[in-house]
């Protein structure tokens, strides 16, 4: 059988907490996942997002749960790995002026930038 040993009213936040049940090694399975994502405004009604979890391991999902509520999970602002979770900058005036253009008129503008070896080997 089957214990919730956790209800969440956002889909992401029951996946994430899934997510690190399973990496425990901890078999879990979500319910009303997908009524929660269709019907977003029934997920109070039918108590959110249910985190469940066999019988026998609900203790240990518990203190799981408790401890990344408790923060022990999560990476310091200054760690080589919270830096290695950045997205890098792809910002460029061509990625700014389609932007601007689709915004203000509605037409999409390419902004892919090609190489040189590109533009020469299309002409062939």
């Amino acid at each position: 059988m089957f214990t919730t040993v956790a209800h969440y009213t956002d889909p992401i936040e029951a996946h994430l907490a899934r997510g690190r049940l399973v990496s425990e090694g901890i078999d879990a399975h979500l319910g009303d996942e997908h009524l929660a994502m269709a019907n977003w405004e029934w997920r109070l009604a039918v108590g959110g997002v249910k985190l469940r979890v066999a019988d026998c391991d609900a203790e240990r999902a518990r203190r799981v749960l408790q401890a990344i509520d408790a923060g022990e999970y999560a990476l310091d602002a200054d760690s080589d790995e919270a830096r290695a979770l950045q997205a890098p900058d792809r910002e460029s005036w061509s990625s700014r002026l389609a932007w601007l253009a689709l915004m203000l008129f509605a037409i999409p503008l390419p902004w892919r930038r090609r190489a040189r070896d590109d533009r020469a080997q299309r002409r062939l």
